[in-house]
């Protein structure tokens, strides 16, 4: 662990450092390089996986105190961070330090005191940027005392769609459903988490340019409600170096789960989860008001509550556009461009990155289940006002997919 009155040296994690910068010693203050800046500025890939500690000149700050000073990749939201040691520059809106005095604690708490929220968590490897773990913004780790926390303001800048090219959208135009786009998914049993509904083209309805999927309660082929799941399989997919993004209002009824999500094409590593998941967000009736982000790996997923997720509150009733952008080395997720969690991978090994694969949009509306119905005994109520009593219905105004 770095001691902050011991070294008196400010760490900066990047990707593999340019030969000029390694040309300045550490030990003199006055060696600055006149490109390592814009160097550090462009690098966009993620320190753990291809990350190398290089020694910055002698501060002249007591390490965790940023003011007055200008470091690549901290935003001007992010300039105060303290009882910090390490910088970790990074690409999007998120701060990533190595927080110390992290016994028992949280890196949300931390972030939290910062005024700014938790993004991602990680124990670090040897007092630097490299990541050892990866945990939840409501992880403790053991007994250390260091933790990488990852934090972002809560208003981040909007993520920026123009820098990408479009490749692919739908606007939903016209009165039914583009067939060349999507298929329609039918049927039921469950899918594994003990969902209620049958998926038929019934509950589907395309007009005035938004797609509306309906949950309602209803006999049919042995269920008691039905819904709709549409997809992109074998149609159209994408893998890293993309950004998807959906525009949607979501329902708010005790009950439904709608999501926003991906799976592979291909079971290149084996069944489910193996092969992986992205869940862009999915949000459930039971917690109000919250949206979550999500990737399940064979590593990290919900049967062994190792799955990678963070929340957000959000008003369900009105739009947002949700997002993730995706690359070789990380996924990082937005809502209306406001970064609330990122995942990257620690090694090379599918068991914990499958990511690496070509994936299909899926856009759905569950009801009860393992997780949608945890507050309503797995099932809702069909007369209750705030469950089924009332139709529930996801609307998606626009899907859009830029390459970055």
């Amino acid at each position: 662990m770095l001691g902050a009155a011991a070294t008196g040296v400010e760490l900066w994690c990047v990707d593999a450092a340019p030969a000029a910068a390694e040309a300045c010693p550490v030990a003199d203050p006055s060696c600055q390089d006149a490109d390592s800046s814009s160097s550090f500025a462009s690098d966009h890939q993620l320190i753990q996986t291809r990350g190398s500690l290089s020694l910055g000149r002698v501060a002249e700050h007591a390490p965790g105190d940023f003011s007055g000073r200008s470091i690549v990749g901290l935003g001007p939201r992010c300039v105060r961070m303290q009882n910090a040691e390490l910088v970790c520059p990074e690409r999007g809106n998120g701060c990533r330090v190595l927080a110390n005095g992290m016994r028992g604690r949280t890196c949300r708490e931390y972030c939290g005191e910062q005024q700014l929220s938790c993004v991602g968590a990680w124990e670090e490897q040897d007092d630097n940027c490299v990541i050892k773990e990866t945990l939840t913004c409501e992880q403790t780790y053991g007994n250390t005392h260091d933790l990488l926390c990852e934090c972002s303001p809560p208003v981040a800048p909007a993520a920026n769609s123009s820098q990408g090219r479009l490749v692919w959208e739908d606007n939903f135009d016209g009165d039914r459903l583009d067939s060349g786009k999507w298929s329609i998914v039918s049927g039921g049993g469950g899918f594994g988490n003990n969902e209620q509904q049958y998926y038929s083209q019934h509950g589907l309805r395309v007009g005035e340019g938004v797609l509306r999927i309906t949950a309602q309660c209803e006999e049919y082929k042995g269920h008691h409600f039905t819904s709709a799941k549409v997809q992109t399989k074998h149609l159209t997919d994408w893998g890293p170096g993309h950004r998807v993004e959906v525009r949607a209002r979501l329902p708010k009824g005790k009950g439904t789960w709608p999501a926003i999500w991906m799976l592979p094409t291909d079971s290149s590593y084996g069944g489910w989860p193996r092969s992986g998941e992205i869940d862009i967000v999915e949000a459930v009736g039971c917690t109000q008001d919250k949206v979550y982000g999500t990737v399940h790996t064979n590593a990290f997923n919900h049967m062994r509550h190792t799955e990678k997720t963070n929340k957000l509150s959000a008003d369900l009733g009105e739009w947002h556009v949700f997002a993730i952008e995706w690359t070789a080395s990380d996924i990082a997720w937005y809502m209306d461009g406001q970064l609330y969690h990122s995942f990257g991978h620690e090694a090379h090994s599918s068991d914990k990155w499958p990511f690496d694969r070509q994936f299909f949009l899926i856009l759905n509306l569950a009801v009860g289940g393992s997780w949608g119905g945890m507050c309503v005994g797995g099932r809702p109520s069909c007369t209750a006002h705030d469950e089924f009593g009332r139709r529930q219905v996801m609307e998606v105004d626009f899907a859009r997919v830029y390459a970055l």
